[in-house]
């Protein structure tokens, strides 16, 4: 399946680069997937579990990447610990329809999120350092 290949080969390229920051599973039909994310903010590891489904309207409809244990924590995340993506991500995904995959919006949605939130949750003391 081509959302396989795509996530397979952006994994490789974010090995060999030395930038992994992600695994991925979904279940056996490929609608639901789950896994862990991290973020390295001053040399500590911030990791979280992920899970998104695929609407019926996938791939018209971007799938809505949720941290659950982040729900409340910012105001860049709706109900049910979905990060917030509609400016900047979701015009994109639009424009690219039916191109955009799966690892389209974690290497163009998920991981510029991770990048610009979790410092600033860390500032704020919404996290701290894991033991």
């Amino acid at each position: 399946n081509a959302e396989y290949m795509g996530l397979i080969k952006l994994v490789e390229i974010n090995k060999e680069q030395d930038k992994h920051w992600f695994n991925l599973e979904s279940n056996p039909a490929g609608t639901r997937w789950f896994g862990k994310v991290w973020h390295f903010h001053e040399n500590v590891k911030y990791e979280f579990d992920l899970e998104f489904d695929l609407a019926i309207t996938y791939p018209q409809t971007a799938p809505e990447l949720a941290l659950p244990e982040l729900e409340g924590k910012t105001v860049k995340m709706y109900r049910g610990g979905k990060i917030c993506l509609t400016q900047h991500f979701h015009p994109l995904w639009s424009r690219n329809v039916p191109k955009f995959g799966i690892a389209h919006a974690m290497a163009l949605g998920m991981g510029p999120w991770l990048a610009a939130e979790v410092p600033n949750l860390i500032e704020a003391k919404m996290l701290r350092p894991p033991e």
